[in-house]
């Protein structure tokens, strides 16, 4: 089975070649492609659909065929490699206490290049303390157990590691109402050190972070948790994802990707500056 960050590959590089083929004149079909690789439609079909990678001879042989540049071919076969370079992910340990569409999601929000985030009342994730988790997640532990919280709640610390890679860290844009920062979760202790770490971690060159006031009015009512991840492959549309309550809701076709983002957008033309946001975090945790 293919490992998850390759399956994103897969669907990016099969989007890649099927849009190679369909631009040669006179339109070459998948029959044709598959008969000069001496194999079946299906399995070109396949390919272009990300659910099988090409050797790196199927893919020299579909690339003289499409008469694609050197450097074109160079890109594709990394991405190739890299594709099938991929091992063990560090979620494996952790799936009979993750539901499955938490799953898909991580799988989903590892390759990622940006994470674009609208969170509500809530500090977004990618900047919750373990202290703040846990108080968040307080019913939570009555539904699913000390034990299966806590593994979630070392997952969701896991998750938070892909802001802080070496090499190519994601980019974060997140937004959340002026309650996720004035609510007193766990009481005056345990916020006051949460916004001390929203306000370091604001620091990084690769974190934006915005409030959206009260005086935004519905806006900053929202009770929304929107996820928008762009990834490094040139052309890939990216993917939505919502929280529903019971799950997560996985949007892929680029027109729901597109209303999103639009969602998002008029969301943050409502939020305060990164530095505006800054100086009230500052404010209120000097006030705890």
């Amino acid at each position: 089975m293919a490992k998850p960050q390759a399956s994103r590959a897969m669907v990016s590089v099969g989007r890649r070649l099927k849009a190679l083929r369909t631009a040669v004149r006179p339109r070459l079909t998948q029959g044709a492609v598959g008969d000069a690789l001496g194999k079946s439609q299906a399995l070109v079909s396949l390919m272009e659909m990300g659910g099988q990678l090409p050797t790196d001879h199927q893919l020299m042989t579909m690339l003289d065929l499409y008469q694609v540049p050197e450097a074109i071919r160079l890109d594709l076969l990394a991405e190739i490699r890299e594709a099938r370079a991929s091992q063990t992910v560090w979620w494996e340990e952790y799936l009979s206490a993750l539901p499955r569409s938490l799953v898909r999601l991580i799988e989903l929000e590892d390759p990622a290049r940006k994470v674009s985030i609208a969170t509500g009342a809530l500090v977004p994730w990618p900047a919750q303390t373990l202290s703040y988790m846990q108080e968040v997640d307080e019913f939570h532990v009555r539904e699913n157990g000390v034990e299966r919280t806590a593994t979630q709640h070392t997952v969701r610390l896991r998750r938070q590691q892909i802001f802080f890679r070496p090499d190519s860290p994601a980019e974060l844009d997140a937004l959340c109402s002026e309650a996720a920062v004035r609510a007193q979760v766990g009481g005056p202790v345990v916020m006051k050190s949460q916004l001390d770490h929203l306000a370091e971690f604001m620091q990084r060159p690769n974190v934006t972070l915005r409030i959206i006031p009260f005086s935004a009015g519905a806006a900053a009512a929202t009770q929304v948790n929107l996820n928008v991840l762009d990834y490094p492959t040139p052309n890939d549309p990216g993917v939505a994802t919502m929280d529903t309550g019971t799950g997560v809701a996985v949007h892929e076709d680029p027109k729901e990707v597109r209303a999103r983002r639009r969602r998002f957008d008029y969301l943050a033309s409502k939020a305060l500056t990164p530095d505006g946001s800054l100086e009230l975090i500052e404010k209120l945790s000097k006030e705890l």
